[in-house]
This record gives structure tokens, sequence and C-alpha cells, in this order.
């Protein structure tokens, strides 16, 4: 799943290379992030009226979830550092189960 997430990242950075400076990218996570912020607002009955808007749809929250996670990793390629961001996964999974993956 993440493997793909990477893959549409770093297609996405191609796709549109005049944007992905790295305040554009922070600002299109800043922008993902309330989204999604949005949609929890929703789903929790807050915020957002759903007469106005319907009943939540786990479909968008997904989307959105996938749009925060696209940008993280597109911060992540712009600095280089996958391999690190690897190594920071694999230290905090042992650190909670006691192994690596």
């Amino acid at each position: 799943m993440i493997n793909k997430i990477i893959k549409i990242a770093r297609g996405l950075t191609k796709k549109h290379p005049k944007g992905n400076m790295s305040f554009q990218i922070i600002t299109r996570l800043a922008e993902e992030c309330g989204e999604l912020a949005k949609q929890v607002n929703h789903f929790e009955n807050s915020g957002i009226k759903r007469e106005k808007y319907g009943a939540p749809q786990k479909q968008k929250m997904a989307k959105e979830v996938q749009d925060v996670i696209r940008s993280a990793l597109q911060i992540a390629q712009y600095y280089g550092i996958e391999k690190d961001l690897k190594k920071s996964i694999n230290k905090s999974y042992k650190k909670l189960y006691g192994k690596s993956s």
C-alpha cells in the first residue's frame, strides 16, 4: 500500500515540476491536513452541518488520509531522506514490537 503512495508522490512530482519547491509542498500538506480535519469533524458531527454535506463517506476520508501521506512523502523525497525515514520507521516498529520488518 505505502509503495503505491510513494509512486504516486513521485509521479505527481514529475507531472507538475513547477510546483515542487519545499514551501509549495508544505503548503499542500497544510491544506490536505485541513481537508482531513474537515472530514474528521464531519464524522464526529462537529463543525460541519450534516444537513449541508449529507452523511460522512469513508471514501472521502480515505482520500484525504492518502493526500496527507502523499504530501508528507513528497517532503521526504524533496530532501532525499527516504532511507532515513525507513530507518526511523523500522526503529519505531522495533521499539513497539521488538522486531524489524
